[in-house]
């Protein structure tokens, strides 16, 4: 029989030398093994470096969600550590994999927590590894303003100290701020970014940098296109093929494939680039590596070469591709979620839908409706934290989703509907956009008019929303489905997606329509400044009857100006619900944070891009 101190030998080799060869021929195994053997380690740093270790391995072998349940145990573990660094790498990890798995908001709060831990504890490399990572994060959701000040962090702690270890920070903190200056079209400070990532690189001489070097000759590429110095462009995607040919890497060998085509298209040699990307989509489908980013190239490709309808067929496809990827990453955080919920029960785990059936019929039986409104409030909490952190792309406050619900539940209560009623579109109108996770960042962030290809891409916002909440297995989910589906559309029969008109359209939808109209026009927006109150309602009785339910309109000026009168500030009343989360105070931290760091950051480019002219 094997001992105890067997037990915890095997599973710390089983973890080291899977990190060691980098691989391990059945990861759902080795999750299983290193989970089911855990509880036999006494020990709470021993315990922190296997979970570490091993949520490490699952996302370099490309497995991040499995390596997100082991990243949840070295957190739990953590949190009753004494161990603060050790602690603080779990945090990191944890980060690392919840924002490569889609869940942005779990990744802010464990970075927010963990750089608490780092900075009490006066580690600046880990203060400078975790903001380099949740850069990386806030870039995977579009917040490339917020990304900078991220970089900009982790370059000031380089400066700041002389700890050596810090340098090995730099090549990628200005190579992720190239990237955020060319989303941003930002061209030059993207080249003053990029020469510097190259010049602080050196030669690369493993995988790791040769991959980093590829990746960065492939961002120099796409500047130099935008500053129309075509040659340059050329030059440097041979660079990347230069350096990717010395690495065994699918992912350095695509992304040298995309600058060698969209080189070869914007310099003249369309018919090349195009068979090349064409070429590069098949084999990144086949790998499952980068097939978003070939796809963002061939749009592009086509673009510039005016073959408009081609490019929108491509744009389609990302779009599906998107919508997929974020659908299964959404069902899989809220099937997670779920689970955690009934093990605090003690019962066995059996599929999502049928343990929260069974919670939901013991609790009701026990404390009747209160308990009832609690778990769905429960249930959907997962699926809200996704709502909110995918409109921070329009709104940095993070307190859109709180405000229209709570506004619908203000109009529904002023219409007479009943108490349950009022409860669930308050909590189902938080979910209203949820769907905006599947459109392209692209479109979504355009600060200019869209054109029709795009409006219709936008369009499709409403179905994915209502779709991966019907997937969701959540009860009480169908109000929610209706008001993400429905509440684009119009009392005269224009709206979209099924051009319904009148009482045809659900009766929630109706009231979250005009909630999110209101606070949207009240609001600035990446295309337009904020509007005044009054400027609003004026807006919203003009489309009495067109785009809004008359009624409904009539009780909602009312109540909105009955308000205002009150000296009700709207904004700091209907957010209330918003700063009680925990995703949103781990936000407020971290933007405080970038504030002062986006001035220095300004401040030190600006000058050297003063010296570059």
């Amino acid at each position: 029989m094997q001992s105890s101190e067997d037990n915890i030998t095997s599973v710390e080799q089983l973890v080291g030398e899977a990190l060691r060869t980098g691989t391990y021929s059945d990861p759902r195994l080795f999750e299983a093994l290193v989970l089911d053997q855990l509880s036999v380690i006494s020990d709470s740093t021993r315990q922190l470096k296997v979970t570490t270790d091993a949520a490490k391995f699952l996302y370099l072998s490309g497995q991040p969600n499995r390596g997100l349940n082991i990243a949840l145990r070295a957190r739990d573990v953590a949190l009753a550590s004494a161990n603060t660094a050790s602690a603080t790498m779990a945090l990191n990890w944890l980060g690392i994999c919840a924002a490569d798995t889609g869940n942005i908001p779990q990744a802010m709060e464990a970075y927010s927590d963990g750089l608490s831990l780092a900075h009490s504890a006066g580690d600046v490399v880990m203060q400078g590894r975790i903001w380099q990572n949740l850069g990386a994060a806030l870039i995977y959701s579009g917040l490339y303003r917020e990304a900078l000040g991220c970089f900009a962090k982790a370059m000031h702690l380089v400066d700041q100290e002389a700890e050596s270890t810090l340098k090995q920070f730099m090549p990628g903190c200005y190579t992720n701020t190239a990237l955020c200056h060319l989303n941003l079209d930002e061209i030059s400070l993207g080249l003053v970014a990029i020469d510097r990532s190259i010049e602080c690189s050196g030669v690369p001489n493993d995988a790791h940098t040769i991959q980093n070097r590829v990746l960065a000759e492939f961002y120099y590429t796409r500047l130099l296109i935008e500053k129309d110095d075509f040659e340059a462009a050329f030059e440097h995607a041979k660079t990347a093929r230069h350096y990717a040919s010395q690495s065994k890497s699918p992912r350095s060998d695509i992304t040298a494939s995309v600058a060698e085509g969209l080189a070869e298209v914007f310099y003249g040699q369309p018919d090349v680039g195009i068979s090349r990307l064409s070429g590069t989509l098949e084999r990144a489908k086949a790998l499952k590596v980068a097939t978003r980013e070939v796809l963002v190239a061939i749009v592009k490709a086509h673009e510039h070469l005016g073959q408009h309808d081609k490019a929108l067929v491509y744009l389609k496809e990302m779009l599906v591709t998107q919508r997929r990827t974020q659908e299964a990453n959404v069902l899989r955080h809220v099937a997670r979620h779920l689970e955690q919920l009934h093990t605090k029960e003690n019962s066995p785990i059996e599929d999502s839908k049928q343990a929260i059936k069974r919670l939901e019929t013991r609790q009701e039986l026990l404390e009747g409706r209160i308990a009832k409104r609690d778990l769905f409030r429960q249930s959907v909490e997962g699926l809200e934290r996704l709502a909110v952190a995918t409109e921070l792309r329009d709104d940095s406050t993070g307190e859109h989703s709180y405000r229209v619900g709570r506004m619908s539940s203000l109009l529904a209560k002023e219409a007479g509907y009943d108490d349950d009623f009022v409860f669930m579109i308050d909590i189902a109108g938080r979910l209203h956009d949820i769907g905006k996770i599947a459109i392209p960042d692209g479109i979504l962030l355009k600060p200019s008019s869209f054109n029709d290809s795009e409006r219709e891409i936008m369009k499709m916002h409403t179905d994915a929303g209502a779709d991966v909440l019907a997937k969701s297995n959540i009860p009480q989910i169908k109000m929610a489905e209706e008001i993400a589906r429905f509440h684009h559309e119009r009392w005269d029969g224009k709206g979209y997606p099924q051009g319904l008109a009148g009482e045809e359209i659900p009766l929630a939808a109706r009231i979250t329509a005009l909630a999110d109209v209101f606070d949207a026009l009240t609001h600035v927006r990446p295309y337009k400044e904020a509007w005044p109150i009054d400027s609003a309602l004026t807006e919203i009785l003009s489309l009495r009857g067109q785009h809004f339910d008359p009624t409904l309109t009539d009780l909602f000026l009312g109540m909105v100006s009955r308000m205002l009168r009150e000296g009700v500030d709207l904004d700091y009343y209907l957010g209330e619900e918003a700063r009680k989360s925990s995703f949103h105070q781990a936000k407020g931290k971290i933007w405080d944070n970038l504030k002062l760091a986006k001035h220095e950051y300004q401040a030190k480019h600006a000058r050297a891009i003063d010296l570059q002219r």
